[in-house]
């Protein structure tokens, strides 16, 4: 992004000299270019524009930890709202406090950096044909999310311009989908600020803790091989609607296995972790049924606790 894009050329050549990062430079360029008024090439685009993006960037400790405390996103947020606040923080004492006449405060501030970090969150688009850039297009950005489609927004090069292709027909005056991507509710909500609506979503998940007990009598052994390939005691895994992860079923049968098969832990072990290519889909007949009951075991353990976390709440 040269000086000459912005409406104020003397901020882009301060945070180009200053080799500021992607993301903080397009969100310093938002509240430069809101600020301009109409004298950005943006106005009609940022004046359409939220005031108030739907953002976790707008939550308070407070509701972050009351509202997402049985939430396996809970801490990601936190991070996120921590990140911004501190990007601004670094900014001012670098760059904006040096150029008060270029980076005025009651411009560049931390409310306008949370307002422009939000669309920025909600709006930015990746676009596979560019290397997975990622890019604000304006007017394209509002179009909404669903499940049910695959389409997405990319660039085309024949046109030097960004297209999509419906996968379906859509009649006139019909609201047009795009899709976010296959992302669980706890990510859309972290990026976008909402939720589909419950059993809508079928990229939607949820991590199972799973550990091993320590009143196995192979609880050392099983440890070792599991370390041996990366895992620890307590491992997390992803359950969907459509099902769960091999490497799940893998850790069950380890957990439950008996001393017998100890020559078999390594082999388990070894399917139980995604960085592992051995052959996963492992099959043990004689202790199936205590591996799934050990799943439902920690399903029943890991909501129960979500329960007493609510009604505490």
């Amino acid at each position: 992004m040269s000086g000459r894009e912005w409406s104020s050329p003397e901020a882009g050549q301060v945070l180009k000299q200053y080799s500021v990062p992607d993301w903080p430079l397009l969100a310093t360029y938002l509240i430069s270019e809101a600020s301009a008024q109409k004298s950005s090439r943006w106005c009609n685009y940022i004046s359409a524009l939220p005031r108030q993006p739907y953002s976790l960037l707008y939550w308070t400790r407070a509701e972050l930890d009351r509202y997402l405390e049985a939430s396996q996103i809970r801490q990601r947020a936190i991070e996120r709202v921590t990140d911004v606040i501190g990007t601004y923080n670094d900014l001012r004492l670098r760059i904006f406090s040096k150029y008060p006449d270029i980076f005025p405060e009651e411009v560049f501030n931390m409310e306008t950096f949370r307002w422009s970090f939000g669309i920025l969150f909600s709006r930015l688009v990746r676009l596979p044909s560019m290397d997975g850039k990622v890019a604000l297009v304006p007017w394209a950005d509002m179009l909404n999310h669903s499940c049910e489609v695959e389409t997405f927004l990319d660039y085309d090069k024949s046109s030097q311009g960004v297209v999509f292709t419906t996968d379906r027909a859509y009649q006139p005056g019909e609201q047009v989908f795009i899709s976010y991507g296959k992302k669980s509710n706890g990510e859309l909500l972290l990026s976008y600020g909402f939720v589909p609506k419950e059993g809508t979503n079928p990229s939607d998940l949820v991590e199972l803790p799973l550990s091993l007990k320590k009143s196995d009598r192979c609880y050392k052994e099983k440890l070792e091989a599991l370390k041996k390939h990366g895992l620890s005691a307590s491992q997390c895994y992803p359950i969907q609607i459509t099902g769960w992860p091999l490497e799940l079923m893998a850790y069950a049968y380890l957990a439950v296995s008996p001393p017998s098969m100890s020559k078999q832990f390594d082999e388990i072990a070894a399917a139980a972790s995604n960085k592992s290519t051995i052959k996963k889909d492992l099959r043990y007949p004689d202790i199936e049924e205590k591996a799934l009951q050990f799943i439902l075991d920690s399903c029943e353990s890991s909501i129960s606790k979500q329960v007493a976390l609510w009604i505490w709440m």
